[in-house]
């Protein structure tokens, strides 16, 4: 078949399922009727010779009319029910759908990431630092980190220089370190169970929705529990969040927060946020602030982070106004 026939719908479908082969497009025969199989053979026994660019074209616009621009396009449990009762026999499909719902055996580092970390911290503030160093590097990095903050100062630097030298462990002590420990989570369990971080997952939960669903959400704990919305709004937006910032919003937000305030945020602030504002000030402003933040000294970081909330109560308030737009980062409410 050559490029300069006119080819029909039956001809691109007989020619899909040829260039696909016989294993790759079963699936596709099976749900045909007779009449529609008897038609696309006998189109396929007819077909002759075809040239690659015929083949080519047919299954270029098989991919372009298949693409999808659906954002929420996803796949979900029920189409793998869909898919292995249509491909294989019954009896192996309800083998596997079996084996799929079945639930989940965690590794005791899984089950230990679960914690909250001041329970991690609690658990394993007697051990060695080099078995802290293996278990903190063997649980997950967000987790960890959060649990080194909570050991004592003098632990914290140990644990880092000796997870930083760990190339290999050998397997006995793996083994023993995860025998122990399952050991004493299983103790922890029957105290109070495993954990999980609902914060966290709320706010990452309140970060994914568009900002007309989260608000009236926050509205509501507002008026429920003033406490937690509290807690919640704080962790909503971080100040680290500040360097997704346009520098139109950056100029604005320099008219409406002292020096003094932004000077001690900056304290904490990683040098890609700090950078964003200095980049947004004059070059004697922003050396007159790196000034005054070298002769402030160290600080408390609770008073930086009080600072740092002032600063974000004033973005926030500017955001909710129209002054300046959150919206570029996604995560932001």
């Amino acid at each position: 078949m050559r490029a300069n026939k006119e080819l029909s719908g039956e001809d691109k479908a007989a020619i899909l399922i040829f260039a696909l082969g016989p294993e790759a497009s079963a699936p596709l025969v099976q749900g045909m009727d007779d009449q529609t199989l008897s038609r696309l053979g006998r189109r396929m026994a007819e077909l002759g010779k075809i040239d690659a660019d015929v083949l080519n074209a047919v299954t270029q616009e098989y991919l372009e009319m298949h693409q999808s621009e659906d954002p929420l396009l996803r796949s979900s449990h029920k189409d793998v029910v869909s898919l292995f009762h249509f491909a294989v026999e019954q009896d192996r499909a309800d083998r596997l759908l079996s084996e799929l719902n079945a639930p989940k055996t965690l590794t005791i580092w899984e089950k230990l990431s679960r914690l909250k970390p001041d329970m991690i911290a609690n658990a394993i503030a007697d051990e060695h630092p080099q078995t802290v160093a293996l278990i903190l590097g063997n649980i997950d990095s967000g987790v960890a980190s959060r649990v080194i903050a909570l050991l004592p100062e003098d632990m914290q630097l140990s644990v880092v220089m000796r997870m930083s030298k760990i190339e290999s462990v050998p397997k006995d002590l793996v083994r023993d370190i995860e025998e122990t420990l399952e050991k004493e989570l299983a103790d922890t369990q029957g105290e109070s169970g495993i954990s999980f971080d609902g914060m966290v997952s709320v706010v990452d939960i309140l970060k994914g929705l568009e900002k007309e669903v989260a608000r009236p959400i926050l509205d509501q704990l507002r008026d429920k529990d003033e406490q937690l919305f509290t807690q919640v709004d704080r962790l909503l937006l971080v100040f680290e969040d500040l360097k997704e910032l346009s520098d139109r919003d950056i100029q604005t937000i320099l008219k409406h927060i002292s020096s003094d305030d932004l000077v001690k945020s900056l304290k904490g602030a990683s040098d890609t946020v700090a950078e964003g504002f200095f980049g947004n000030m004059s070059q004697r402003a922003a050396e007159i602030m790196r000034e005054d933040m070298e002769v402030m000294g160290p600080m408390k970081l609770s008073d930086v982070e009080d600072a740092q909330q002032i600063v974000l109560k004033i973005i926030r308030k500017l955001d909710d106004d129209g002054a300046i737009s959150l919206s570029a980062t996604d995560d932001m409410v």
